[in-house]
């Protein structure tokens, strides 16, 4: 009813306000794997970076436009940082737009100095990123997993030349993110077996996780998506990696 919609705002309005300042987990990850793998030194006035990319996921514009600033100022002060970061949405209407960002990202890192591309489900077909990316984050994990799948086709394709590495993260003390888990181990699986995953498995998950996910009803919803039908599990060029948030 209103009255405990109400509180129930009221409650979120609270914890948001509680957790404002507080520092974000996912971004203290990336940025330390950032410094781990493209830029040794970040952190050091002109600090140089390797010739590797990453693409990064996102859900909504307005997650895009924070991480986009968040990892900006992250990596302030290193040589060229204006250049190292990029963002893709469906704001770049003009085909023109599309290709010079592909081009950019596809291009050797010693020809172009971009190297982290944060992109919304604008980005997750028709483009070929996997030149030289084999890293992507799945900042925000979709419902669906034919998105999930769709965005990890940006760069696990045919002409890939290294191992890619698909990560996600989870909160363990989340029950929603224990479904979460679910979801995803289940579309690696399927996907590692029979490459791609069937339009009746994904209606399946969607109808499954329609109404959201409830502390009371978490359990039945894993249970339901692991009686879901697939093949057992099976290596794949694509791991799912979780990052190791507490």
């Amino acid at each position: 009813d209103a009255a405990t919609e109400a509180d129930l705002l009221a409650e979120m309005t609270r914890l948001a306000a509680a957790a404002r300042d507080k520092p974000d987990r996912r971004v203290q990850y990336l940025v330390r794997w950032i410094k781990e793998h493209l830029c040794p030194d970040l952190g050091r006035p002109g600090a140089t970076w390797l010739p590797r990319r990453v693409l990064i996921f996102t859900e909504y514009a307005d997650t895009k436009s924070y991480l986009f600033d968040q990892l900006q100022t992250a990596i302030a002060g290193s040589d060229r940082a204006e250049a190292r970061i990029a963002t893709f949405t469906g704001e770049l209407h003009k085909e023109e737009e599309r290709e010079d960002l592909q081009n950019a990202f596809n291009a050797p890192p010693a020809e172009h100095p971009l190297r982290i591309l944060i992109a919304t489900d604008a980005a997750r077909e028709g483009l070929n990123l996997h030149n030289h990316c084999k890293d992507l984050f799945h900042f925000d994990i979709p419902w669906n997993p034919s998105r999930m799948e769709q965005r990890n086709g940006r760069i696990d394709r045919v002409g890939q030349k290294g191992t890619v590495t698909c990560r996600y993260f989870l909160f363990d003390q989340r029950v929603e993110d224990q479904v979460l888990r679910t979801l995803v181990e289940k579309t690696s699986k399927i996907r590692a077996q029979l490459g791609s995953l069937s339009p009746v498995l994904s209606t399946d998950v969607v109808r499954i996780l329609e109404h959201g996910i409830s502390h009371d009803e978490a359990a039945a919803l894993k249970a339901k998506l692991e009686s879901l039908g697939g093949p057992r599990p099976a290596e794949g060029p694509a791991d799912a990696a979780a990052g190791p948030l507490e």
